[in-house]
Parts: structure tokens; C-alpha cells; sequence
């Protein structure tokens, strides 16, 4: 369903599904801030992040999942159904292809491609497993460690453009309250350093809180 941000994390697939797939989407400049649905009246959509870096919200909640930058594709997941009704937003100005699932798996097909479709999705729920899933607890802090981590790893220009205790709880659900004094601890203890509420630089983070 979507790729990484850096290119040792991301789908080394999505280029070449991007490759096949792009001469029959309709491209378009997307904006900052702007919505895109994996699914639209019924039907499946998906997108080719050309250009730009893009965030993954759980519809149900509005929890963000991941955040990809090019080359990604999202929507692949849902080629024989709509599993999932997810969304996508644009985090900087970018290039994207739109088709709908369906146009997809008839290309797909046509090309004999469920192959490299089936590793891009397994490499991506792999991913998606060890990398987006907390692993070991499940406290508040050791949510908001991990995604701290996750936070100095992506792509520096989103980075320093996005409020670290946002980020944490978009994707965490977390209060404000209560990740704001665990960041001001860390802060206080020379863990992290931070700048107008930007994450610059992790020195060491402690295991527990």
C-alpha cells in the first residue's frame, strides 16, 4: 500500500510498477496540505508520488500510519478489493500519477506483473510490520521513543518543518499534554535537542522513562 521515505527503507520495486503504470495516469501538480482517498465513490484509486512527500492516515481514527517519499505508489493493495479506505496528504508540493485500481490490475495482467506486484507488497507489509509497529511496550514513552526515531529519519526537509509533538501524536493518538512534558524531560536531560518545537538532533535516548 505505500513505500518508505528513504530509499534504503522504501519498496525497491515501486520504480519499476511506477515505470509500467505511469503512461496510462493522469499527472498533476498536488499541494501542501491536500487530501488524496484510496477509495472515491465506491472506487479504488491509486497514486504515483513522482514528485514531493506524502503522509498515510488510518481513516477510522485519522491516526497517521507512515509517510513516503518518491518514488511510492499507494493503492496497489486494493487491486482485487477495496481492503483498505485509507488516505493520503500531501506534506510538501509534489508530482502525482492518479488511475484507478482497476485500470491497474487490467495493466498488471497485461504485463504479467503480479510477480514484481506480489515482492513490492510483501517487502511493504514487512516493513510495515517491523519498522511502523512499536516494538516491545507499549507505554507512552517507549511509543513516543520510538517515533522520535522515526521523526530524525525522515527526510530532513519535512522534518524541520513539522512540530516534533505533532508528528508523535499523529501518529500515536497520544495527549498533547502528556508528550509535551516527556519532550521537555528529554529535552531538559540533553537527550534530544529541539527548536521551535523542531526535532534537531537525538544525542542518546534512554530505554526507559
Amino acid at each position: 500500500m505505500f513505500s518508505s521515505v528513504h530509499s534504503h527503507r522504501g519498496s525497491p520495486y515501486a520504480q519499476e510498477l511506477i515505470n509500467h503504470i505511469l503512461p496510462h495516469c493522469t499527472t498533476r501538480r498536488a499541494v501542501r496540505g491536500e487530501r488524496l482517498d484510496l477509495q472515491v465513490n465506491g472506487q479504488g484509486m491509486c497514486y504515483l508520488i513522482l514528485e514531493g512527500t506524502i503522509a498515510v492516515y488510518r481513516k477510522s481514527d485519522n491516526m497517521m500510519l507512515s509517510t513516503a517519499r518518491n518514488p511510492a505508489i499507494f493503492g496497489v493493495a486494493n487491486l482485487t478489493d477495496n481492503y483498505f479506505n485509507d488516505y493520503l496528504k500531501n506534506v510538501s508540493p509534489g508530482l502525482i500519477g492518479i488511475i484507478t485500481t482497476e485500470k491497474v490490475a487490467e495493466i498488471i495482467t497485461k504485463k504479467a506483473l503480479w510477480g514484481l506486484l506480489s515482492r513490492h507488497l510483501m517487502f511493504v507489509y514487512n516493513r510495515l510490520y517491523h519498522d511502523i509497529m512499536p516494538q516491545g511496550g507499549t507505554t507512552a514513552y517507549a511509543m513516543i521513543r520510538h517515533q522520535l526515531i522515526n521523526l530524525m529519519e525522515e527526510d530532513e526537509s519535512y522534518r524541520r518543518s513539522v512540530a516534533a509533538e505533532r508528528y508523535i501524536r499523529d501518529k500515536t493518538l497520544l495527549s498533547r499534554s502528556g508528550v509535551m512534558r516527556i519532550l521537555a524531560d528529554l529535552k531538559t536531560g540533553g537527550f534530544i535537542e529541539v527548536e521551535e518545537g523542531r526535532l534537531i538532533k537525538i544525542n542518546k535516548l534512554p530505554a526507559r522513562y
